[in-house]
This record gives C-alpha cells, structure tokens and sequence, in this order.
C-alpha cells in the first residue's frame, strides 16, 4: 500500500520571485500556446520557463540557476504540503483539501492504481524533461479512499487558524491556498492513514509512468537516491475521493481527417448495435445526455444531431466490442472509441496515440462551435466518468481509454519542487 513521506521541497521566495500568482501555472498538458507565451510574458521566473520548453537542457539550467540564486529555496525541515481549492461548479460553492508529499515508487502497480491508456509524445516530452531536470515540477492528482475523513480533519484542523503560505485565483476563478506543516501529528495521521490503503490516479497518468520509466533508467545505470528527495519517490498531491468537492468533467472527441468520410453509411453501421435517434439541436441533445447512462451524442458537419443507445443486449454481445471485457464495457467513453472509433471510423489505440485524427474537448460549445466552422467532419459528445466507474476500474487493474476523466479544477504547478538527491558513479 502507499508509502508516503514528507520532503524537503523547493518553493519560491516571493522576496525575490516576485507575486506567487505570476508564478504558478495550469498544468502542462492544459497549456496552450498562446497560454504559454502569456506565462513566460509574466516574470523570467515563471515555471513554464521550464515546463513548456521544447529546449530540455535550457529548462534544467532555469531550475538549476534559480535554486542558486535562492528564487527557488529549500525548506529546512520535511513538510507536508496542505492544498485547498475553493471553486464554483453548477452554481455551488465547493471547496476541497489535501496533500502535496512524496509516495515510493516500489511495488507502484500495488500502492497506485491507474485507470487511463497513455500516449506516446506526452510520455516522452516528460522523460526528456526529467532527466535533464532530474526533479519534479508537476503534480500527480492521485485520490485516495477515508470514509472516516481522518486525514480531512488532521489537515482542516491545522490549517484553521493559520493564513496559507501561497495564495492564488486562477484564470478560472479558483482559488488555491498552500500550507507547510511540519508538525509531527498531523504528519503522522496521514503517514498511519494512507499506509493501508493504495491511491488512483485522477490526474497525471503520464507524469506517473515517466517517473517509473526514470527510476528503472536509474537504477540500471548504478544510481543511488541518497535522501528521500530522488529518483525513488514521485511527487503527488493526494485528496480523499470520500469527501465532498470532487467533480470530474465529461472531455468531449472532434474526428478530423478520415478519408473517405460518409454520414450515411457511418449512420447506418452504427444502427446494427445502437438506436439512432435525429434530435432537432444542440441543445436538447445536451439535455437528453444528462438523462439517462449509456449513452453518446453525435454532432455532424451537415448541422444534424443524433442521439445513440446501445440497443438492448449489446453490451452482453460478445461480438460488440471483443477488445473489452468487464466493467469497462458499461464506460460511455469506452463505447465510443470501442464502439464506434475503432470499427467504423479505423481509429485504434495506435491512431489514438499519435493523436492524428482526434481532438479533445471540455467545453460542448467550443467544440460545437468549431464544428460550424468547418475544422471537423463529426463531433462525440460525453457524459462524465463517475468517481464510482474510476474506482472499480482501478481496482480491477482495467483500463480506460486516454482522457476518460477530467478533474475540475486543476492542480497548479510551482508552488512546490522536488529536486533528487542522487549518488552517480564516477
């Protein structure tokens, strides 16, 4: 089960960095472009300086000239990093409060459980990053399961009279606050809680699997970890998915660039496993999804909508999606690409890992939109995993595909750095 520590972290001094909120950023994977170039546009030592640098070796002389320079200081003693979220979802008030500290990567299949397929690029943009950085600047949004919430009250009750180290509202308007506890109880409740339970992966299954990917690279060339700050231990921020302010998002699929592209025999293959129903808009589309499980809606380039629902006994029909077995059948987002990517549009876990013909999408509007415009032939609309769909296909060491979740909101990247200690042979 999870082994969980405190570290010794690398935070900005804002004597020297400068505002937190010109600092910190969204995380990788949801920076734009033009996100980017806002970023570095707000202070040299902003972290997309490092993150979002295709030039790897320059992004290590930034983190390693900025931890000389002290914009980057080391805290004194091990800590555990509080994170609280407060945000607005579907006009209520949410707030939400875990944990940044570090979790060993021996024995990772049994301590943490993934739920999503990975990609290719991703993955080996983050190797390249972190073996030139050799540290961590990201979080891996992991959950973990306290019906009890021992570790909410340990970390509510510390931080209830103390104003937070960092303070920031995001371009989305939540905000989060980071505290450092040193103190020794309540290290201790959450040491003692998570030691008995393993954490799931909301968030960051790339940034997972690259830290393995560098500890086996590590370990192969002789290196040694020489304090807990290493190669050993991955960075996380971990939030008990018992306790209220969860919220996961449906990520939305945009189809492109399939020859040979034909509505009518794309309908008319779906209709061998599926009821297709033409709705008239978008909008009653959308309302017709939030109704009822099991179910897809498809938007095309001709200004049609339909609404598909397995037909009775598909899911139990051994011929429909053969590459799916157990409770990933019953996923929305694995009878879309199960479905109907892989059979009838030719997009399989390869066409997906290169990213060629499929974009991604949170906002319906924004894809809908786009689709006016003519940039895609068709659009999939989504409901959201539910928080109850990722724990039992954890679990069950199942996957689902990439991007089958979407946790609202993000956890920033800067307020915290774990950089390794490492012993290398001469």
């Amino acid at each position: 089960m999870a082994n969980i520590y405190p570290f010794r972290g690398h935070c900005y001094d804002t004597s020297k960095a400068g505002d937190i909120s010109k600092l910190v950023t969204q995380p990788y994977d949801k920076i734009s472009e033009s996100m980017r170039q806002e970023y570095v546009r707000r202070s040299p030592y902003n972290v997309a300086h490092v993150i979002k640098n295709e030039n790897y070796h320059q992004a290590a002389a930034y983190l390693n000239e900025w931890i000389e320079e002290g914009i980057l200081a080391r805290d004194e003693k091990p800590c555990f990093y509080i994170y609280q979220q407060v945000f607005e979802f579907g006009g209520e008030k949410l707030s939400r409060t875990g944990f940044i500290g570090l979790v060993s990567l021996e024995d990772q299949d049994l301590t943490v459980k993934k739920h999503e397929n990975i990609l290719k690029a991703p993955l080996e943009d983050r190797l390249n990053l972190i073996r030139a950085n050799e540290a961590n600047e990201g979080l891996i949004f992991t959950l973990f399961s306290d019906q009890k919430l021992r570790v909410d009250e340990a970390l509510e009750g510390f931080v209830a009279d103390l104003p937070p180290a960092f303070e920031v509202t995001d371009e989305y308007g939540a905000l989060h606050r980071i505290w450092k506890c040193f103190e020794e109880k309540t290290q201790s409740v959450i040491v003692e809680v998570l030691k008995d339970v393993p954490l799931y992966i909301a968030d960051g299954h790339h940034r997972f699997q690259t830290a393995v990917l560098y500890r086996e690279e590590c370990l192969q060339k002789g290196w040694k970890p020489v304090a807990v700050e290493s190669f050993d231990k991955r960075m996380i921020a971990a939030f008990n998915m018992d306790a209220p302010g969860l919220k996961i998002l449906p990520t939305h699929r945009a189809i492109r660039g399939i020859e040979d592209f034909d509505e009518s025999n794309l309908l008319s293959n779906l209709s061998r496993h599926f009821e297709v129903a033409e709705i008239s808009d978008a909008s009653t589309l959308l309302e017709q999804l939030d109704s009822r499980k099991y179910q897809i809606g498809l938007a095309t380039g001709s200004g049609r909508f339909y609404h598909l629902v397995p037909k009775q006994g598909a899911l139990d029909d051994s011929s429909f999606m053969p590459h799916v077995n157990g409770p990933a059948r019953r996923l929305d987002v694995t009878l879309l690409h199960e479905g109907i990517l892989r059979p009838h549009l030719g997009i399989g876990p390869e066409e997906l890992s290169s990213e060629r013909f499929v974009d991604y999408y949170r906002e319906s509007e924004a894809l809908l939109s786009k689709l006016r415009e003519g940039r895609y032939q068709c659009v999939f609309l989504l409901n959201p995993t539910t928080m109850e769909q990722v724990r039992e296909i954890s679990e069950r060491g199942e996957k689902m595909p990439q991007k089958s979740t979407d946790f609202f909101p993000k956890l920033l990247t800067g307020f915290v750095f774990m950089k390794m200690e490492i012993e290398k042979p001469s």
